[in-house]
């Protein structure tokens, strides 16, 4: 087998598990987003496999970042076209996954196997579903239970079951309102990116600057005055999937949820709360505890600040027993000591993911209803093992912008477009 198939960490010796998942299509196809390197995967997988099969280029659709029966047909396609030695080290066994060693077969050298840190996160972006490109304006869009038709159909009150976030953008659920973190985050991409706005959002670029540095007032007079309007909603949207769609903007999306005054934040709780049992449980947290850390943080509840009765309530249930419970045994315990209050079912549903691939853990018949219903995915679809640990998450330093000091410039009257049925925000 040549060594350069597998780049220079194969050839200097380097132990690697070549047959290692990394993601894996069972029942549900895997969202990881049209932006992410699997997207690169799929297209130089596509080029190989068809030519392998002799078929069309097209024949397994856009390379769109979703991992489903497409991709999987393709790595089957590609088989008969390696070695058997070739076959062996990338895992052929596992049928149709993308394992490390198909990865670097086709991959070069400068984009490395996802990690599981990334991986984690695809989870959580597979549950959101929504792409850096994607935004919703949340004024307005509940029906009126009586009529059926929201408040842009007719319908002359307004309903909407989220009335503090005013704008929701991307796989995280960046809102603007009560959150900010859209804010932070155009505040972020400008701060390294100067004159990144103007570019994109030409005669909306005041709107985003005020935006940006206005108070939550300021946030729900701009937006709406554009969400009103039909027109300017259209451009709108068109410019900031433009945005989103830039890498520059991803990656300052990615910090600002990384740093210590948002999800990273809350992520390092977590790793906090472990450390402090790992005397008892003798072990860091697993890959498949990260990505639970991960999606409670991204949706759900968290440790508090102050640890220290959960700590105690741990190292109890930890040491109850000669034996210390399983990692999914822990995880559906702590699970239990911080409910979601917010959309219940769906927190259980998403917390069985994180359940399932445990052998040791009895998942009831009307959790595991749930599960399916909501998703259906397992932690080990996304290549994550309790067996492989995660010492600590690389949390970010705070953005900055809570230093800023707000202002609120009130929209000429012209501008102020917003009846005040928006303002009242009633929900369904």
């Amino acid at each position: 087998m040549p060594a350069s198939l597998f780049g220079g960490a194969w050839a200097q010796g380097e132990r690697i598990d070549l047959s290692q998942v990394l993601y894996r299509f069972e029942n549900r196809a895997l969202n990881l987003g049209r932006y992410g390197t699997v997207a690169t995967f799929q297209q130089k997988l596509f080029v190989q496999a068809s030519q392998c099969a002799s078929k069309p280029a097209n024949s397994y659709g856009r390379a769109d970042g979703i991992v489903g029966g497409k991709t999987r047909q393709a790595i089957v396609d590609l088989q008969p076209c390696l070695n058997s030695a070739v076959r062996a080290a990338v895992g052929a066994e596992s049928y149709g996954a993308i394992t490390v060693g198909l990865w670097r077969l086709l991959m070069p050298a400068n984009m490395p196997p996802p990690d599981a840190i990334e991986r984690a996160n695809h989870l959580t972006f597979a549950l959101e579903g929504t792409d850096y490109d994607v935004i919703q304006f949340n004024f307005c869009q509940s029906k009126n239970p009586r009529s059926s038709k929201t408040f842009l159909e007719g319908d002359p009150y307004c309903h909407t079951n989220d009335p503090r976030a005013y704008l929701t953008w991307g796989p995280r659920g960046a809102t603007a309102g009560a959150g900010a973190e859209i804010q932070q985050i155009l505040f972020a991409a400008e701060r390294a990116n100067p004159g990144l706005l103007s570019t994109v959002f030409g005669p909306f670029t005041e709107d985003m600057h005020r935006l940006a540095l206005g108070n939550n007032d300021a946030a729900f007079d701009v937006l709406c005055a554009i969400w009103v309007d039909d027109q300017n909603r259209n451009e709108f949207s068109r410019r900031f999937a433009a945005y989103g769609a830039r890498p520059e903007v991803q990656a300052s999306y990615r910090r600002v949820y990384d740093a210590a005054n948002a999800d990273g934040g809350k992520i390092a709780r977590f790793f906090k709360l472990y450390n402090a049992i790992k005397p008892v449980i003798k072990r860091d947290p697993t890959e498949i505890d990260l990505a639970f850390f991960i999606d409670r943080a991204t949706h759900g509840s968290v440790p508090p600040g102050d640890i220290s009765q959960l700590v105690d309530r741990m190292t109890k249930f930890a040491s109850r027993t000669r034996d210390a419970p399983s990692p999914g045994e822990l995880r559906k315990q702590l699970a239990a000591w911080l409910p979601s209050h917010h959309k219940y079912n769906d927190r259980l549903a998403r917390d069985a993911i994180f359940l399932v691939d445990d052998p040791d853990v009895v998942v009831s018949d009307a959790h595991r209803r749930m599960w399916l219903h909501r998703s259906g995915l397992k932690a080990s679809d996304f290549g994550l093992s309790d067996r492989r640990y995660v010492a600590g998450y690389p949390v970010a330093a705070p953005t900055g912008y809570e230093k800023i000091e707000k202002f609120y410039t009130v929209l000429p009257e012209d501008k102020r477009a917003c009846p005040s049925t928006v303002r009242r925000a009633r929900k369904p």
